[in-house]
């Protein structure tokens, strides 16, 4: 970045310094906050760019990079009241002198730091600025004794695109009529809101496409168990094993997680299954074995229109996989993203062709195995789809580049390909299949 603004050589053109103040102003709202505040030292045409510019302010970055002295530049008095750690002193001076002198409109604002002592107040105020305007985003990850209190929402309503908050309490009630006209996604993590006012918030995202909600509690801590979610644009929904989410109406809706433990942007977790009611699509993550005959349920009553099966599992039993054509049987794809290793002999003896699935007899016209080594385990499984998908059109192979000619000709003869049950099927082994493949 430090070469993007510097003076052009004699004879040559400084053209990004020829672009509008608001163009180039956007361009450093997308820079770290550290790095665009240092933009101000290429030259006078970029000196005070910075602090018109519409502001992303994010305390962990800047203790992260440890680069203060162009930020502290100032007679800002460190605040006395946050004990005796210098860093925690430093990092809150920089971020209210930064919202008190900005000129322009804070794009994003993320707290995330691990601050070793209450900044309650700080917070407080920093939110209430007059700066802190016209917010786009904002993410408070709180990780203190005590939850922090937020201001109300509706001063961020109009504007506000992502929100996230982790270990917060909302201390007022969310009006019914408040809109979040913008607001795509929303995580709400350890946090305390009442009852009603979840409701109301979620109602009034009339846009909102990914929602995360876990360890939600309502004001007097109780944990709040079930959400309704009734909404015209939900694609994502990633919700705690406590919270039991009811879907009364998400037409949109391609994923629904549930999933075990904390979650964290920054950590893995394990999903426990996918729910989609009334779509078209089905994503299932992780093995059901917690929950299978529920789950099961659920496809069976709730998901007879899907078309499209992607199964990301861990272990993809066949036995389980016939089980899972059983619910859709109007499937038309099925997509194995993962090895099929871990199942000693996938011989399918759970299916019973005197009880013929309909997917299998009359709609599954594509399936692709991505992880495919030709060992037993995959033979026997991609065997069966072989023999038994009466309207197969294409059967789609992912292998290693290093396979030979008589490899795959082997392979040809250990599948039965001559004794396919739909006799215009086709079948690909490919080096080449990624996961852009499974686009659909």
């Amino acid at each position: 970045m430090a070469a993007v603004g510097a003076a052009a050589e004699p004879g040559e053109t400084d053209w990004i310094s020829l672009l509008p103040n608001e163009i180039l102003g956007t361009i450093i709202s997308l820079l770290p906050t550290d790095e665009g505040a240092r933009t101000s030292i290429f030259s006078r045409r970029w000196r005070h760019l910075w602090c018109t510019s519409p502001l992303n302010l994010d305390d962990y970055d800047i203790r992260k990079n440890g680069r203060w002295s162009f930020l502290i530049h100032c007679s800002y008095p460190w605040p006395r009241n946050l004990g005796d750690n210098k860093n925690d002193r430093q990092l809150v001076a920089v971020v209210s002198k930064i919202i008190s002198t900005h000129q322009g409109s804070t794009r994003r604002l993320s707290l995330r730091h691990n601050y070793t002592t209450n900044i309650h107040d700080k917070v407080y105020a920093w939110l209430m600025s007059p700066s802190v305007s016209d917010l786009q985003e904002i993410e408070i990850v709180h990780p203190g004794e005590d939850p922090l209190p937020l201001p109300v929402l509706s001063r961020f309503a109009p504007t506000i695109r992502a929100a996230t908050f982790d270990f917060c309490r909302f201390t007022e009630d969310v009006p019914r009529a408040l809109s979040f006209p913008h607001l795509k996604r929303l995580v709400l993590q350890d946090v305390i809101v009442p009852e009603d006012s979840l409701q109301n918030l979620l109602t009034g995202c009339s846009v909102l496409e990914a929602l995360l909600l876990n360890d939600i509690r309502s004001s007097d801590e109780s944990v709040i168990r079930r959400v309704l979610i009734s909404s015209p644009s939900l694609r994502i929904i990633e919700n705690g094993y406590s919270v039991e989410v009811v879907i009364e109406n998400a037409p949109r809706l391609e994923r629904l997680i549930t999933f075990w433990g904390c979650y964290s942007a920054n950590h893995g977790y394990t999903p426990l299954l996918v729910r989609v009611p009334d779509a078209q699509k089905v994503e299932i993550l992780d093995s059901l074995r917690l929950a299978k005959k529920l789950v099961l349920e659920s496809f069976r009553t709730t998901m007879r229109n899907v078309r499209v099966l992607v199964v990301k599992a861990s272990e993809s039993n066949l036995d389980t996989v016939i089980e899972y054509l059983r619910c859709f049987p109007y499937l038309m794809k099925l997509y194995i993203t993962s090895s099929l290793q871990m199942c000693p002999t996938n011989d399918g003896h759970g299916y019973n062709p005197k009880d013929p699935i309909r997917c299998l007899e009359l709609h599954l016209r594509e399936v692709v195995l991505k992880c495919y080594d030709g060992n037993q385990p995959d033979v026997n499984f991609a065997k069966f789809f072989v023999l038994n998908a009466k309207v197969l059109e294409l059967m789609k192979f992912g292998v290693d580049d290093s396979y030979t000619e008589k490899w795959r000709a082997n392979q040809h003869k250990v599948l039965h390909l001559d004794s396919r049950a739909s006799p215009n099927a086709q079948f690909d082994f490919r080096s080449d299949l990624t996961c852009d493949s499974f686009a659909c």
